[in-house]
């Protein structure tokens, strides 16, 4: 009787389990026949990887599982169906042939529950939430409370680290307040992904409740931000080994005053674009105890040679690295570029910029004068 009663549990847990605890109701009639992407906001950092939910599938909703996205081709009707363990914050976006490039909504939280949703292109893509979910409630509530803090801080660009510190210390005072929210633990990611990394962030982090510490979102973005805590300003540049044994270790760097890493690949316009001005301050700095060091992000055959192909023409001279295991971006959550690092002979970041050439000189030029 025991075993009959254990196997009558274990099925209706699974079958629990296997229940979709969200709905989604998108009603979007201007993109009958187009598709729209919903996903993590867009970002910087990795912090796509740290979303954790479940969409079924049909004929019209896909789930990309390498980005944590659903593609959905609109129709009258459209049900968006999944399991969700805690409150994720997505946004929805859609891409335009015509212009080459996307637009995107603004954020709103999935959590348990039914949400009506209705998107339009007024102001390029609107989003209208209709639902009081307890998150969505939260997040408009403490986003009116950041606003004078989010006002003077720009996505993407330098910011001044007070700033970013003040923001920090009022999420540091509404944590110690409410440790369960999911909300203040997404902000935090939000600003990383926007802002870039801070050390508050780690402070931060360990206020939250167990509750939240034990989610695989935690976890995987608390790696991201020890990884960035220990490679940022004043870390160690981690050993890198590539193929056939070749590899950068502290040793290299002890050779000069310098080592600037410029970290590339072929799909990124920025990087060829500044290749002429990298191979300026190279001629500059090379005779100034100023080393050199590429790092090509490509493993395949054609890339590679393309890559080369590219080097060559513009006559760049110095090292260069196919990192075809990845190795870059694992050891340093190096999640775009072109990004460059300048390490000084002991093996400690000095500087790190994401296409900032201009700075890159600037902090060069105080080591060799």
């Amino acid at each position: 009787m025991k075993h009959i009663i254990k196997i009558s549990f274990l099925i209706i847990s699974n079958f629990l389990l296997s229940q979709n605890n969200f709905k989604i109701n998108l009603n979007a009639p201007e993109f009958k026949k187009d598709s729209l992407f919903i996903g993590a906001p867009m970002s910087s950092g990795n912090t796509y990887k740290i979303y954790k939910f479940e969409v079924s599938t049909n004929d019209k909703t896909k789930f990309d599982q390498d980005f944590n996205s659903v593609i959905t081709k609109i129709q009258s009707k459209n049900i968006i169906e999944g399991e969700i363990l805690y409150p994720q914050p997505l946004s929805i976006s859609y891409y335009d042939p015509k212009i080459n490039g996307g637009f995107e909504t603004k954020p709103f939280f999935l959590e348990n529950g039914n949400f009506n949703i209705e998107v339009n292109k007024t102001n390029n893509l609107s989003l209208i939430l209709n639902s009081d979910s307890p998150a969505n409630k939260e997040y408009k509530i403490l986003k009116e409370k950041l606003k004078i803090f989010d006002e003077k801080l720009k996505p993407f660009q330098d910011n001044d680290s007070k700033d970013i510190d003040a923001k920090q210390q009022f999420l540091q005072n509404y944590i110690r307040k409410n440790p369960n929210s999911f909300v203040a633990f997404w902000e935090i990611v939000n600003d990383f992904s926007r802002l870039g990394f801070n050390k508050s962030y780690i402070n931060n982090l360990s206020l939250f409740s167990n509750n939240i510490k034990k989610t695989f979102s935690y976890i995987e973005f608390k790696k991201i931000i020890d990884i960035e805590n220990s490679t940022n300003v004043g870390g160690n540049f981690p050993d890198i080994n590539f193929e056939n044994n070749e590899k950068i270790t502290k040793s290299e760097f002890s050779k000069n005053d310098l080592t600037l890493i410029d970290y590339w690949s072929t799909t990124c316009k920025p990087c060829i674009q500044d290749l002429p001005k990298l191979v300026n301050l190279y001629e500059i700095y090379k005779d100034k105890n100023v080393n050199f060091i590429s790092v090509t992000d490509e493993n395949q055959n054609d890339r590679i040679d393309l890559a080369n192909s590219i080097l060559e023409k513009n006559k760049v001279t110095w090292k260069n690295y196919f990192d075809l295991k990845k190795e870059f971006p694992k050891k340093l959550n190096a999640a775009g570029y072109p990004l460059q690092i300048l390490v000084d002979r002991n093996g400690k970041i000095v500087a790190r910029k994401m296409g900032e050439l201009d700075q890159i000189n600037d902090v060069i030029k105080k080591y060799v004068e």
